[in-house]
């Protein structure tokens, strides 16, 4: 059977969940600099746009998906795909999650999370994993909700 990297559009009011498309690369690159702003990070907007645009053109590298409501996006996630003999091939990791303030605690965050691990199932992914800034008490809820556990792992890192 064909592995997918597309997720069925999903219809809950009032908002839709589809994966998203070139034409959603601005508004992406928006909610995309709230959440580069919110966490500190270095990235820019346009940074940002490398990395949709690139994904976008790349299916086996990730996957995005929005949520829309009357044609404005209102969160997005991505899922980026790794391989790892650990957990016996596949994998997906959830870079980012983001919801605008206006649209937090009405189920869109949840819903993101759902569209990614099901296009997790469709590809036969056995391990999704997400790494949370400290004092993100709302993904850490959504997580937990879903089923996905703390790791006690450190991470890592070296600027180059």
């Amino acid at each position: 059977m064909p592995v997918t990297s597309r997720v069925s559009s999903v219809s809950v009011r009032p908002f839709e969940i589809r994966v998203a498309a070139p034409q959603d690369l601005d508004q992406l690159c928006a909610l995309a600099s709230e959440l580069l702003a919110n966490i500190h990070a270095e990235g820019t907007a346009e940074d940002a746009r490398r990395v949709f645009d690139h994904i976008m053109n790349s299916a086996d590298l990730g996957i995005i998906v929005v949520a829309e409501t009357e044609g404005t996006l209102c969160g997005y996630a991505y899922g980026s795909y790794e391989w790892r003999a650990e957990f016996r091939g596949e994998t997906m990791d959830i870079i980012a999650l983001f919801v605008s303030p206006q649209w937090r605690s009405k189920g869109v965050g949840g819903s993101l999370v759902a569209a990614l691990l099901e296009n997790a199932r469709q590809r036969g992914i056995h391990r999704v994993s997400a790494e949370v800034h400290p004092g993100n008490s709302a993904i850490e809820r959504t997580l937990d909700s879903m089923g996905f556990d703390p790791e006690r792992r450190t991470l890592w890192g070296m600027r180059l």
